[in-house]
């Protein structure tokens, strides 16, 4: 069984992240693809994070009617979200799974920083993407791959489209529209529920 697997902090999830999740699902001709919402990004210390409960619902009103699932693994398992762990607990689920790790660009050219990055890449296919398509940074991806691993990575042309989270709570901070940059409903539910600073 093909399996993506997709973390992130999605505070919000927005339309970035399912181009993204799209275009794995079609391009890897996956099984499964599982959003895994951090609970502590090791990473990242000076996010304003919204509750877990409102991560996971933003998630599920995102991902409906899409053939995607959430998986809350790192909410169960607390303290900082390392994706060895995910990956090691993954592996007892899904016995016969062939896990496809899915991260953004600058998480690729950084990932012989992460912990335990030789055992994950003994887990998985690293899957990527450049964000411009002629640009040096593919050609830079390129050769850091061949640096990082033996193992085929996988490195799409396509582009997804480019946002992030943090641009966004930025925006509804100020007072701004995010029409577009999130689905609808997600949209609805952070003004009903008066997220990030509405």
């Amino acid at each position: 069984m093909k399996i993506g697997i997709f973390g992130g902090a999605f505070n919000p999830v927005h339309n970035g992240h399912l181009n993204l999740a799209d275009i794995c699902y079609d391009g890897l001709s996956l099984d499964k693809l599982l959003f895994i919402p951090t609970y502590k990004p090791p990473h990242k210390t000076d996010l304003s994070f919204a509750g877990s409960e409102d991560r996971i619902k933003m998630l599920g009103l995102a991902l409906e009617g899409k053939p995607y699932e959430i998986s809350t693994l790192e909410f169960q398992r607390k303290g900082k979200s390392y994706t060895y762990d995910t990956l090691v607990a993954l592996s007892s689920i899904y016995k016969d799974g062939e896990f496809y790790l899915i991260i953004g660009s600058d998480q690729f050219l950084n990932f012989d920083k992460w912990y335990r990055y030789k055992d994950i890449l003994d887990m998985v296919t690293l899957c990527s993407f450049s964000r411009i398509t002629d640009s040096k940074e593919r050609e830079e991806m390129l050769c850091f791959a061949q640096k990082l691993t033996e193992k085929p990575c996988v490195i799409f042309d396509k582009v997804p489209i480019e946002l992030s989270s943090s641009k966004i709570r930025q925006m509804i901070a100020k007072g701004e529209s995010i029409s577009g940059l999130v689905p609808e409903r997600v949209e609805k539910y952070i003004s009903e529920k008066g997220l990030y600073g509405i």
